[in-house]
């Protein structure tokens, strides 16, 4: 499906894809092997975009199609990709765009790995150097920017492709959550009406009280977000997901105490502000002591 993208090469817009298609020209290899034989101008810079493209998918150089690719094509990373694939997600202690982080889930290889500030957060790093390609849910204006700058890094070391973009093309409009849920991917009970709210105080609860159990069900929260993004992946990618079942196997354990997800304490209330350009919403709750 990958080398159906014709969408970035120099002067194809809609009109002269579709004129490229009554063609019969539809992949690098038919405007590569078909020469003289589209209706447009500039063919031979076409021809040599293709021919780029083609020895990049050779060499398997997915950084080129990340940063080449058109958004209306780039879904089609995640198709031919897939299998490479590593997705993430990071719980803050605050929704500013400056919280540090607390916590950062992985799948990657096919299994779910966390990593916890004080303990070792910074293997994460390292993760990244064995990643082929990064997959995030709006991490180009939240994630990844608090990445590099919790690990005072310029850039990732590997390819990065925000999946909200590829959702949005294909026509799945909203948040992570609500466009899963949407899907019918329903997460365990004890995560059912988990938020980033809750990943906070769950969060102090460990680190003021060190109650495991919050920090357990922190764990599963974040990592809980990347089995729905993996399984969100394969909706946009068009592939059947073997397992479900096997997915939600991989989330850490839980403790196993039998209590309600935890409330947030009346003491802070929750106040709307400006979140900045890229937010995926123009206000995001923030979290505000009272006085």
């Amino acid at each position: 499906m990958i080398t159906e993208a014709l969408s970035h090469c120099t002067g194809i817009g809609p009109v002269r894809l579709g004129q490229l298609h009554e063609a019969g020209i539809r992949t690098w290899h038919d405007v590569v092997e078909r020469v003289g034989r589209f209706p447009i101008n500039r063919s031979a810079s076409l021809i040599e975009e293709c021919k780029t493209c083609l020895q990049a998918l050779e060499l398997k150089d997915i950084r080129y199609f990340v940063e080449r690719l058109a958004p209306i094509d780039k879904w089609r990373i995640v198709s031919e990709y897939l299998d490479d694939a590593s997705f993430f997600d990071i719980e803050t202690m605050g929704l500013e765009h400056n919280s540090p982080i607390t916590v950062i889930a992985c799948w990657h290889r096919g299994v779910v790995l966390t990593f916890v500030e004080h303990e070792n957060l910074d293997d994460f790093l390292d993760l990244l150097d064995d990643v082929r390609l990064l997959v995030s849910f709006n991490g180009s204006s939240f994630d990844v920017p608090r990445v590099l700058d919790t690990f005072h890094i310029p850039e990732l070391p590997c390819p990065h492709l925000d999946l909200r973009w590829p959702c949005y093309h294909k026509g799945f409009r909203g948040s992570l959550k609500s466009i899963t849920a949407r899907l019918g991917f329903a997460r365990p009970t004890d995560l059912q009406h988990a938020d980033g709210e809750l990943a906070i105080h769950l969060w102090n609860r460990w680190t003021l009280d060190q109650d495991k159990a919050a920090r357990e069900l922190l764990l599963r929260y974040c990592a809980s977000d990347v089995i729905l993004l993996v399984m969100l992946a394969h909706k946009v990618a068009e592939r059947d997901i073997n397992s479900p079942t096997t997915l939600w196997e991989q989330l850490p354990t839980s403790l196993g105490r039998e209590e309600p997800v935890p409330t947030i304490p009346e003491s802070m209330q929750f106040v709307a502000n400006a979140f900045g350009k890229g937010s995926p919403s123009r206000l995001r709750a923030r979290r505000v002591p009272t006085a």
